[in-house]
């Protein structure tokens, strides 16, 4: 029973891992396994036009992703910035609270982040997940 639980867990990491994976992928046009500051800017411009409630300043930015600065985003570091973004969503859904708000939206939102970050911050690690999908 216990061997089926681990499995059901290490499936679930790896779909969640995959859907980051499809996600990073979706803005790298030419499929060299990291985002370029034109692909992420055109990326983000799309995304924004198909959802007219967000602003550019509701959007992270190119600086935001690129931790090393070396003009590119991998997929690493996007993941790592999906749980800053994950953390600060939670700390908007105490923000809200405090603030006689239900938090409902900020709760979902810090969930879904970290449903996502989690799957690449398990007990094998970022790497090796990644590697397993690649």
């Amino acid at each position: 029973m216990q061997r089926q639980l681990l499995n059901t867990k290490e499936e679930h990491e790896m779909e969640n891992l995959q859907r980051e994976y499809d996600e990073f992928k979706q803005p790298d046009v030419d499929g060299d396994d990291r985002i370029s500051r034109t692909e992420f800017n055109m990326y983000v411009k799309t995304y924004l036009s198909n959802y007219p409630g967000l602003a550019e300043k509701d959007y992270p930015t190119f600086e935001d992703f690129d931790h090393d600065k070396d003009g590119f985003v991998s997929f690493q570091e996007y993941a790592q910035q999906m749980g800053v973004q994950a953390q600060q969503a939670e700390l908007d859904q105490y923000y809200a609270q405090s603030q006689g708000k239900t938090g409902n939206k900020e709760a979902q939102k810090a969930n879904a982040l970290y449903d996502l970050y989690s799957s690449s911050t398990g007990k094998d690690g970022f790497n090796d997940l990644y590697a397993q999908i690649r």
